[in-house]
């Protein structure tokens, strides 16, 4: 294999663990929230939120990202948020 190939292969799995923390960190999170919606019983779901949310991340991104990718990723971390809150 190209050692370029197992360079930037080394840098995605770095990356890739990088994502992990940062999911395991939200998740901690939006679990607490979820204890608070509770509390206060406010609905889980917040679809204008969400909405807001991939509207900042979309402008964050700029060209890098399309809105297809971005919506499909983060629709799953959606999904992930409301699951744990429940």
């Amino acid at each position: 294999m190209d050692d370029r190939i197992l360079h930037l292969r080394k840098t995605i799995d770095k990356i890739d663990q990088q994502i992990i923390r940062l999911l395991k960190d939200r998740m901690i999170a939006a679990k607490k929230v979820g204890e608070l919606k509770k509390e206060l019983q406010i609905p889980i779901e917040d679809r204008s939120r969400e909405r807001e949310i991939l509207q900042r991340l979309a402008e964050y991104a700029g060209n890098s990202i399309t809105d297809e990718q971005l919506i499909r990723i983060f629709k799953a971390v959606f999904k992930s948020s409301k699951q744990v809150q429940k």
